[in-house]
């Protein structure tokens, strides 16, 4: 080997180390904790997303999806995010709620006429909204998970009007879910959504409150005998950042995560309209009676409900304004 081509081989050699330990220095290993079982469609949407940053970095940033709760149950999960046990976490809006009550917007009933309407209440300034008060709590968001609307189940009697509650507990899943249901003439009580099944099948409450596809995916058409569907509300979840963390990475890490989260969340929103149909069919091949309520049954539980609407409007300035855009969406 003549002195020229040792003087390339050494360089070679030594660009390729730079190269490797640059590599192995940029590498960012992250966790993403999730509540929702790997079949849902957001569990999906968020394999999507780690798939994404994966290939956007080149592999240099990888994200575990950590499904079924295996870090944190829903109720943990804001507490774990602000107090940095986890960078990156799912969160359903809703628990917010306590420190930010307008983040039971979400819930509010019969607020968002259909499945495009959070997309456009999100574009149309909600979501900076939020998300300055989330910023506030020490965290920041990502993307938007879609969930798609939420229905009754349970296990007594059809639900064909606001009296038909009467008597019975409905398992719910936040403030302003229970308000609903309580205004409707029910018993609500708020539980996690992994406690739910077993809460059904034991008699402990007689129904619940949730979507289609959840339901399926926690099997509980198992545990139930009629739904109602009505599209009463929406249950939101948001990708949030621990807001610290999401600041000290560089200005290319964030580009990578904000691009597969947008990849994630418009994906997303393609799925969940067959989503629902995919499991309204499964839970009637299960066997329950399904009703879906006719305009006069709806116009009854939309008036029993007024109050959560005029109720939510009254708590702040900004639950009045998210109101107001909700309600404007055409």
């Amino acid at each position: 080997m003549n002195g020229t081509m040792r003087k390339v081989l050494c360089a070679s050699i030594t660009m390729a180390t730079v190269a490797i330990s640059t590599l192995a220095a940029y590498a960012v290993e992250v966790k993403l904790s999730n509540q929702l079982p790997p079949s849902h469609h957001i569990s999906k949407a968020l394999d999507l997303f780690a798939d994404k940053v994966k290939e956007y970095s080149g592999g240099g940033m990888t994200v575990t999806v950590f499904h079924s709760a295996q870090l944190f149950k829903d109720t943990e999960v804001v507490e774990a995010l602000q107090e940095r046990l986890v960078p990156i976490a799912l969160v359903p809006v809703n628990k917010w709620a306590g420190m930010i009550p307008a983040t039971d917007i979400f819930e509010v009933p019969f607020v968002f006429k259909g499945l495009d309407s959070i997309k456009k209440f999100i574009d149309a300034g909600a979501g900076d909204l939020l998300n300055e008060e989330f910023k506030k709590k020490g965290v920041t968001n990502l993307f938007w998970a879609d969930y798609g609307f939420v229905q009754f189940f349970n296990s007594k009697r059809p639900l064909a009007a606001p009296s038909d509650f009467d008597g019975l507990k409905i398992r719910t899943f936040s403030n302003g879910t229970a308000e609903t249901v309580a205004a409707l003439g029910g018993t609500p009580v708020v539980m996690s959504s992994s406690e739910m099944y077993m809460a059904l099948q034991r008699g402990t409450v007689d129904g619940a409150t949730t979507g289609m596809p959840a339901a399926v995916s926690r099997k509980i058409f198992e545990v139930q005998k009629y739904l109602t569907v009505c599209n009463y509300t929406t249950a939101q979840f948001v990708v949030q950042c621990n807001l610290e963390w999401w600041d000290k990475l560089s200005d290319g890490d964030r580009d990578i995560l904000k691009r597969a989260g947008s990849d994630a969340e418009a994906w997303l929103r393609t799925q969940i309209a067959q989503s629902e149909i995919d499991a309204q069919k499964v839970i009637a091949d299960a066997g329950l009676e399904i009703l879906e309520l006719d305009d006069a049954q709806r116009k009854a539980f939309v008036e029993a409900t007024e109050t959560v609407r005029s109720g939510f409007a009254k708590k702040s300035p900004l639950c009045k304004q998210l109101v107001d855009i909700a309600l404007g969406l055409e």
